[in-house]
């Protein structure tokens, strides 16, 4: 009984699958083309939506482990950002040697402007804002962490 219930379920955790995977393509692919118009790389992008979804200063070093990369890339991505003046560096003021990034008032618009984008010209635009509000409690539990072993 019980292989047979998992086989049951093989296919439809393949076509699951399928369109996960087809549904983040598809994202990427939205995500490429309002990150150009912006002027913006992938890497510039995520270091923006970060900074936003944290809504106060972070160490770059904390940022670093938010992006899963090393903190020199970091320092590169800041300065880029810092010269279109969409980020701020500023003193830890509790560890002067520690560099914190915030948002400048133009980095959130440009931020508002990306989850603008999202709520009408994403594949998440197509939702009704009651299949949006189901989608996210469904990836909220997907995205929970593992319970330990």
């Amino acid at each position: 009984m019980a292989a047979s219930a998992s086989s049951d379920v093989l296919p439809l955790l393949d076509q699951l699958v399928e369109q996960a995977y087809t549904f983040s393509a598809a994202i990427g692919r939205w995500s490429a083309t309002i990150l150009a118009e912006l002027e913006l790389t992938e890497a510039l992008g995520d270091v923006l939506w970060q900074l936003g979804a944290v809504g106060q200063a972070v160490s770059m070093r904390d940022l670093a482990g938010r992006l899963q990369c090393d903190p020199s890339n970091v320092t590169f991505l800041a300065d880029r950002l810092e010269e279109r003046g969409l980020i701020e560096r500023r003193s830890d003021l509790s560890d002067r040697r520690v560099k914190l990034l915030a948002l400048t008032t133009a980095g959130l618009a440009v931020r508002t402007r990306i989850v603008q984008a999202a709520a009408t010209r994403s594949p998440l635009a197509r939702l009704s804002p009651a299949d949006q509000q189901r989608l996210c409690r469904l990836l909220d539990k997907c995205l929970q962490p593992e319970p330990p072993a």
